[in-house]
Parts: structure tokens; sequence; C-alpha cells
């Protein structure tokens, strides 16, 4: 059975988000995470990438992580936008 999962790294305010088991495709209208959600906060690029692929290894039934692996920005099964919340 799939896992329909990613982990999901999207910029906000100068800040980079990472969100470990992110369902990969649309659940609303709108698809929205919170900031107090985030498994990470990082101030680069770069960073936030380095953080998720440690973070997806870890996580999972698959042995590499995540079924989808680590993905900018999107959902990757139906590239769906993602909006980052402040509550």
């Amino acid at each position: 059975m799939s896992a329909n999962n990613q982990t999901l790294i999207k910029e906000h305010k100068g800040k980079w988000y990472v969100f470990v088991n992110v369902m990969a495709e649309s659940w609303y209208k709108t698809n929205k995470l919170s900031i107090k959600e985030a498994d990470a906060v990082c101030d680069s690029r770069d960073e936030a990438y380095d953080k998720a692929l440690e973070l997806d290894d870890k996580w999972g039934q698959f042995e590499e992580g995540t079924e989808y692996g680590v993905q900018f920005n999107r959902l990757c099964k139906d590239d769906a936008e993602v909006k980052i919340v402040e509550d």
C-alpha cells in the first residue's frame, strides 16, 4: 500500500520551513500548513535541503524515507500549491 507522503520545503518570509510526512496531493481547496507544525526552520535553502534529507531518512514506512522524498514548494502528485500560515 502506498504511503502517498513527501517531505516538503517551503520558503516563507525569508525562512525555509521543512515539513515531514505531508500528503503528496491536495487535501483541501487551499492546502495550508502552519509554521507551528514545521519539523525544522532554516535560514537558507541549502540548509533546509540538508535538514530535510536528514529528517526524511528517519521517517516513513520506506527504508529510504517518505514515498516521494524531498520536494520544494508544491505537492508532487498534483503540483498543487501549499500556503504557509501563521496561527
